[in-house]
């Protein structure tokens, strides 16, 4: 299974997913947590490149558009792919639908281009589960102040506006696979909401799991879902990041 977190930076999806993972690996899951751009050796040399905020020659909306694509195509083949197979879960922070909210709706290159792109990128694989943490803008920009902005997070408020624009638009185009979540909720809150449907989505049996079936039911909303299990997390002594 392959769950994919989504949303502007500061929304706090990276801390939520690195939870989702510690959670399933408590539960006895193989939980493999990567991000993008990066995750492989040539991945994170990319992700310096189109990161490095002292980088000062400019960089065309393109290049930028093939940089992530390379970067993708290196980690589906060299370390999603292969978990996948064997049957273990995979977490990866942002993946095809960020290409599509920041170099399209962001950067305004067309849409039918980019989905071609990413098709390629990744061998036509597409999550089974997506998680689209939504803060409104300034809030994600209040969270920001003074971590120090890498080239991306740079952009300004036009430029984050129509992301959200963009994961919105996303976020009504696949509803059975991504969930908006209001990331204005507390952390614990979000965490329970988003464990609730990934144990729906592995067949509300954690034991059972691992005999899934290849195409799994989804789950339409969190409302009328059965109640799972007590939680043990001690989220005061959890310091969340909110950096990506």
């Amino acid at each position: 299974m392959l769950i994919t977190f989504e949303g502007i930076d500061g929304c706090g999806k990276s801390s939520q997913a690195k939870l989702t993972a510690d959670r399933l690996r408590e539960q006895g899951f193989e939980c493999l947590l990567v991000r993008e751009p990066g995750g492989t050796e040539l991945s994170e040399h990319i992700r310096t490149l189109l990161l490095d905020a002292k980088h000062h020659a400019p960089l065309a909306a393109e290049a930028e558009l093939l940089l992530f694509a390379a970067s993708r195509a290196q980690l589906v083949r060299e370390t999603i792919e292969p978990a996948l197979a064997r049957n273990a879960i995979v977490i990866c922070d942002r993946f095809t639908d960020s290409t599509i909210a920041y170099q399209g709706y962001g950067r305004g290159l067309p849409l039918a281009y980019i989905r071609s792109i990413n098709d390629l990128a990744t061998g036509g694989l597409v999550p089974d589960l997506t998680f689209l943490i939504d803060v409104p803008l300034e809030l994600a920009i209040r969270r920001r102040k003074g971590m120090g902005d890498d080239r991306m997070e740079s952009e300004g408020k036009l430029f984050f506006s129509h992301v959200v624009q963009g994961y919105m638009a996303l976020g009504q185009k696949h509803p059975d696979r991504i969930h908006v979540i209001d990331g204005t909720d507390s952390m614990e809150d979000i965490h329970h909401t988003i464990t609730r449907l990934v144990e729906y989505e592995l067949g509300n049996d954690l034991r059972h799991a691992h005999r899934m079936l290849d195409q799994p039911r989804r789950a339409g909303s969190v409302s009328g879902l059965p109640a799972t299990g007590d939680y043990h997390y001690d989220f005061e002594s959890i310091a969340e990041s909110l950096t990506t």
